[in-house]
C-alpha cells in the first residue's frame, strides 16, 4: 500500500486529489514571514579545546545511576564523526582528558554545567559540596532528581555539544493513557492497589544522546530542521538511525503538491512504477501529538493505518490544520524554506502530486551537533 497523505480538497469547483485517506477541510496557506530570523547552525569563536559530555551508555534503566563524564580533547574531532559514533568516536583521539571535578565548579562554588527542559526552563541542582569524587562518572540523578521523571532534558557544559536526555514512558502506560482513566475509578482503589497501578506508569528507560539537527542536501539546495524529541522520541530515533546509515542518500522527493507539502524518503522512488511504495521494511507506532501542522513542519507519511509510517517523510510548505493529530510531526525547519518553495514548483503529472519528469534528489541527510540557539532561540 502506498505511503501517502490524505486527499486534499483545494476548494469549490477544483478537483479532489486521488490519494488514499480521509479528506480534510480547506485552509488558506499562511507562509512564514521571510524576515523571520534564523538561528545560526555553526559555532563562532569556539575554543580550540574541544569539550565533550560523555554518557557511560546510551540507555539507562530507571533504577540505575545516570552517569556521564566531562572530558576535553586537544586534537580535533569532526562534528560528523562525533554525531555518527558518539562516545566511541572519542577513542580515536590521541589525547582525551577527563575533567577534574574541581573544574566543574566556579570559584564561588557554582556548577559549570546546566540542565534545562526542552522548552528552555532551567532546572536547579541539588546542593552538593565540591570536590566531586575524582575520576568517577557523575550521577546526574543525584544532582537533578527531576530527570528521573518522564520528560525531555538538555544537559550543557560550556562549548560542548549538549546532550539530550529522554526519560521515556512505556508507550502502553504513558501519561496520556493515565489521563484517560476516570478519577472515580482510581479513587475506588485501595492504597496498595493504587500504588501497584501507578507503578505501571513509571518511566521504563532513559535515553541519552548528543543534541542534533538534520541537514538535508538536495539537488536544489539544503534544508535544515530540528527535532521534536519530546513529542515523537521513537520517530526521531528512527529518522536519525536511517540518516546515519545513509538510507536516504540518492532517494527523491517523489510526491509534490504546491501550496501543501513535498514528500520523500522512499527507498524505491527511482524504480519505475514503484514510487510511493517503499520503506525500511518495518513500520512505526504512531506518535500523534498536539503540535499544529504549520509551514515548515516535518512529519511522517503513512497509509490509512495510523501505525504504517516507516521512512517516508514530508515537509509542509503551508499550514493545514486538517493534519493536526492525524500524522506524526517530529521536527520543524530552521533553515531552507526557500528551497522547499523551489522544490514545490517541480512539475507534476496529476492532482496527486506525482512528479512528471526527473525527481528532485535527496543527495544526503546528515545528523549534526546542535547548539542551544537552535532549540532555544538564544544561548544559555
Amino acid at each position: 500500500m502506498k505511503t501517502t497523505l490524505p486527499k486534499l480538497i483545494l476548494g469549490i469547483g477544483l478537483p479532489i486529489m486521488a490519494a488514499a485517506g480521509p479528506a480534510y477541510a480547506t485552509t488558506t496557506p499562511q507562509p512564514n514571514s521571510s524576515n523571520q530570523s534564523k538561528p545560526h547552525l555553526t559555532r563562532t569563536n569556539a575554543s580550540p579545546v574541544q569539550r565533550f559530555i560523555l554518557p557511560a551508555r546510551g540507555y539507562f534503566r530507571p533504577d540505575a545511576p545516570i552517569r556521564v563524564i566531562f572530558a576535553t580533547a586537544a586534537t580535533h574531532l569532526p562534528a560528523a564523526l562525533w554525531m555518527q559514533f558518539g562516545f566511541a568516536a572519542t577513542q580515536t583521539l590521541a589525547h582525551v582528558h577527563v575533567t577534574a571535578p574541581s573544574s566543574l565548579f566556579s570559584p564561588a562554588g557554582l556548577l559549570q554545567f546546566h540542565l534545562y527542559t526542552l522548552g528552555g526552563k532551567s532546572i536547579a541542582p541539588q546542593k552538593i559540596k565540591p570536590p566531586l569524587a575524582a575520576s568517577k562518572p557523575l550521577n546526574l540523578a543525584r544532582l537533578f532528581p527531576p530527570i528521573e521523571s518522564a520528560g525531555t532534558y538538555i544537559l550543557t557544559w560550556k562549548n560542548a555539544t549538549p546532550l539530550v536526555i529522554e526519560t521515556l514512558d512505556n508507550p502502553g502506560f504513558n501519561r496520556a493513557a493515565l489521563a484517560q482513566i476516570p478519577a472515580s475509578q482510581i479513587a475506588s482503589l485501595s492504597p496498595a492497589q493504587k500504588k501497584e497501578m501507578m507503578l505501571q506508569f513509571k518511566p521504563v528507560a532513559i535515553h541519552v544522546m548528543p543534541l542534533a539537527y538534520a541537514k538535508i542536501k538536495t539537488s536544489k539546495g539544503s534544508i535544515a530542521f530540528k527535532f521534536w524529541y519530546d513529542e515523537a522520541p521513537n520517530t526521531v530515533d528512527n529518522f536519525i538511525a536511517l540518516a546515519q546509515q545513509r538510507f536516504y542518500d540518492g532517494s527523491n522527493f517523489h510526491r509534490i503538491i504546491k501550496g501543501f507539502m513535498i514528500q520523500g524518503g522512499d527507498s524505491v522512488s527511482n524504480i519505475p512504477g514503484r514510487a510511493g511504495t517503499g520503506g525500511p521494511g518495518y513500520n512505526l507506532a504512531a506518535e500523534f501529538n498536539d503540535r499544529p501542522f504549520v509551514r515548515g513542519v516535518v512529519a511522517m507519511a503513512r497509509s490509512q493505518s495510523p501505525d504504517s509510517a516507516g521512512s517516508q517523510f514530508f515537509i509542509m510548505q503551508a499550514a493545514n490544520s486538517g493534519l493536526d493529530g492525524q500524522y506524526t510531526g517530529f521536527g520543524q525547519v530552521i533553515s531552507g524554506m526557500k528551497v522547499v518553495d523551489t522544490l514545490a514548483n517541480t512539475p507534476v503529472s496529476d492532482d496527486n502530486g506525482t512528479v512528471a519528469g526527473p525527481k528532485p534528489t535527496i543527495i544526503s541527510i546528515h545528523i549534526l551537533p546542535a547548539t542551544l540557539s537552535i532549540y532555544f532561540g538564544h544561548g544559555k
